[in-house]
C-alpha cells in the first residue's frame, strides 16, 4: 500500500568535472520521483566544486527542484557539509542523502525509500549499491567496527604495491557472492550516503575536517556516540560506475589523501 505522507527529501551531490554524468544522474533521479505516487517535496543541490564551471539546466526537471552552488573545491564531504551547514531548518527533511554524481537511481528507488520504514534510532540507511564496474553490491561495506590495528594496517595499503594486492584480490571481490539480508552494521558505503532526520536532530552541523575519504567512518563514529543505528537496506536500490573523479587523481595524491583520514579517525576516535 502506497504510504499517504509527504516525504521531504534533499539531496546534495557534488559535482568535480563531471556534467555528463550529473546530467544523467539528475535525469534517473527525477524519473525515479515521477514515479512516486502521492506528496514528495524532492530538492537536489549541486555542491559544485568543479575547476571549470558549466551553467546546469535546472529547470529541465519535472518532479525534482535543482539549484546550483559554485564552491571552490571543498573536497566530498566538505563540499556537501558547506550547503548543509547553511540550511535554515535542516530537520524539515525525512532524508538527506550525500552522494557523487556516478550513479544511478533506478525507477523506483525512491519509492522503495518512502516505502521503508526507518526507526527513531536509525541515523543512516544504506541502499543496495551495485557497481557495474565490480560486478558486485558495495554495501553493506563495513558490517564491524574496525579495530585500531585493523586500521593502522589498512593505512601501510595506501602505496603503489600493497594497494595494487589489495584492490585486485580483496576488495573487488568482497561480498561477491553473498546476498546480506536488512541488517545492522557499522557503516555503509560513501558513494551515497542516506542519513534520517533523527541524524540531523543530533548533529544538525556537520564538521569533517578532511578534504577526501574517511567520511563513512567519521559519520559511522558520530552515530554510535549517540547509540543510534545504520541499517543495510536492500529494498533501497542504486547503480553506480564508480570512481569518475577519483580516478583522475594521481596515485601519490590518492594515498596521502587516504593516510591524512585514517589519522584523523585515529586520533579522534580510538
Amino acid at each position: 500500500k502506497e504510504c499517504s505522507y509527504k516525504m521531504k527529501l534533499l539531496i546534495v551531490c557534488v559535482n568535480y568535472n563531471s556534467y555528463g554524468e550529473l546530467c544523467n544522474y539528475l535525469q534517473s533521479v527525477d524519473k525515479s520521483a515521477s514515479n512516486v505516487e502521492g506528496d514528495l517535496q524532492l530538492d537536489v543541490i549541486i555542491a559544485d566544486n568543479s575547476s571549470s564551471k558549466e551553467v546546469v539546466d535546472c529547470g529541465a526537471y519535472k518532479a525534482i527542484q535543482v539549484k546550483q552552488v559554485e564552491l571552490q573545491n571543498l573536497g566530498y564531504l566538505g563540499g556537501a557539509q558547506a550547503i548543509i551547514n547553511n540550511l535554515e531548518d535542516v530537520s524539515q527533511y525525512d532524508y538527506i542523502i550525500i552522494s557523487n554524481v556516478d550513479l544511478q537511481f533506478e525507477d523506483e528507488t525512491i519509492k522503495q525509500l518512502k516505502d521503508f520504514k526507518a526507526g527513531d534510532d536509525v541515523a543512516w540507511v544504506a541502499p543496495s549499491i551495485y557497481s557495474e564496474k565490480f560486478k558486485r553490491n558495495l554495501n553493506p561495506s563495513i558490517i564491524n567496527r574496525y579495530k585500531r590495528w585493523k586500521l593502522t594496517l589498512l593505512k601501510l595499503t595506501y602505496n603503489s604495491l600493497f594497494y595494487s594486492i589489495y584492490t585486485k584480490y580483496y576488495y573487488a571481490n568482497k561480498g561477491k557472492n553473498v546476498v546480506y539480508p536488512m541488517m545492522d552494521i557499522y557503516a555503509g558505503h560513501g558513494s551515497i550516503i542516506i542519513l534520517t532526520t533523527n541524524f540531523f536532530r543530533i548533529y544538525p552541523k556537520i564538521d569533517y575536517p578532511i578534504f577526501l575519504y574517511g567520511e563513512e567512518i567519521y559519520l559511522a563514529e558520530l552515530i554510535r556516540r549517540k547509540r543510534m543505528r545504520v541499517v543495510y537496506a536492500p529494498s533501497v536500490e542504486i547503480k553506480t560506475t564508480g570512481g569518475v573523479s577519483t580516478s583522475k587523481m594521481p596515485s601519490d595524491s590518492y594515498f596521502k589523501f587516504n593516510k591524512a583520514a585514517i589519522n584523523f579517525i585515529l586520533k579522534t576516535f580510538y
